[in-house]
């Protein structure tokens, strides 16, 4: 028989440690546009990347317990990373079939979720122009179908940046060079201002390679 005591202690603690709500949105919503960047064939996106970070007062929500639950009951984790990002996403099958995502958060809780769009190239010192350019074409084609009536909204991506790289040059076929324009240590190159450059050679690795949005 347990004693009085305990029991009370029980209590006290069930009381003070109410179990913490969930809350739940459909994947869909809480991933805008996934769907239409996976209908897209593979080959249509092969050098591009979606991402996800969840917000809450416009901080992003670190280390978030999250999971994809399935129309059967079946739960998935999806790991957020210390930014608030996502590092797995639903699959196409699992946003069809109606999948929800489940927070470790109360359920009257607002969150935001803010999208990102990169490239998959590597960090690396030296980059062909023909793959920047290739990378910068493909992510305009690809969010004229994604974006549909809202392209227009949509930001025009000119070109790469190589975040924390320093600087760097264009080298065109005689050898010759030209700097690159920066945003603090961030160069970024833009096809259309190196015409006949062949390669882009930067004064160190990136830490990520992402799209230069702006016109000039």
């Amino acid at each position: 028989m347990i004693p009085r005591s305990a029991l009370l202690a029980l209590a006290m603690v069930a009381v003070a440690t109410p179990a913490m709500a969930e809350k739940i949105a459909p994947a869909t919503k809480a991933f805008p546009y996934l769907e239409k960047f996976l209908k897209a064939p593979a080959a249509d996106r092969s050098r591009l990347r979606l991402g996800y970070t969840l917000t809450r007062d416009g901080k992003p929500l670190s280390n978030l317990k999250a999971a994809l639950v399935e129309a059967n009951g079946v739960r998935t984790p999806l790991p957020v990373n210390d930014a608030g990002g996502f590092e797995r996403l639903p699959t196409l099958a699992q946003l069809e079939a109606g999948a929800r995502l489940s927070l470790d958060l109360p359920a009257d809780a607002k969150v935001g979720s803010v999208m990102s769009f990169s490239t998959q190239l590597k960090p690396a010192a030296d980059y062909q122009v023909a793959e920047l350019a290739a990378t910068v074409k493909q992510a305009g084609a690809l969010i004229g179908k994604v974006a549909g009536p809202a392209a227009m909204l949509a930001p025009k991506m000119t070109g790469v940046t190589f975040t924390k790289a320093q600087s760097g040059v264009a080298i065109f076929p005689n050898g010759s060079t030209q700097p690159l324009p920066t945003m603090q240590d961030t160069p970024y190159f833009r096809p259309d201002d190196f015409k006949g450059a062949v390669r882009v050679k930067l004064t160190k690795s990136p830490t990520k390679v992402g799209f230069y949005a702006k016109k000039k």
